[in-house]
């Protein structure tokens, strides 16, 4: 069940959104110890290397995303 139930449709989409994206902030940021972590282990690795490496890593510790009853399927009726 949406919390954003009295908000109209496109709001809660919107609101939705923002918490995803707010979520996924705090996740990045608790992230940062290791990624300093790696820079000090391995200073020869390039930037390039090391932001993959950052990117891989946030990706793997994200939760599934969960869509189920979040997006209305658009019927026409005839």
């Amino acid at each position: 069940m949406s919390p954003y139930y009295n908000l109209p449709l496109e709001q809660r989409r919107l609101r939705h959104l923002v918490a995803q994206f707010n979520c996924d902030e705090q996740l990045w940021l608790s992230l940062g110890s290791e990624r300093c972590r790696r820079r000090k282990l391995y200073p020869w690795m390039s930037a390039r290397l090391q932001k993959q490496l950052d990117l891989l890593e946030f990706v793997s510790s994200q939760p599934p995303q969960d869509c189920v009853g979040f997006w209305q399927a658009k019927t026409t009726v005839n």
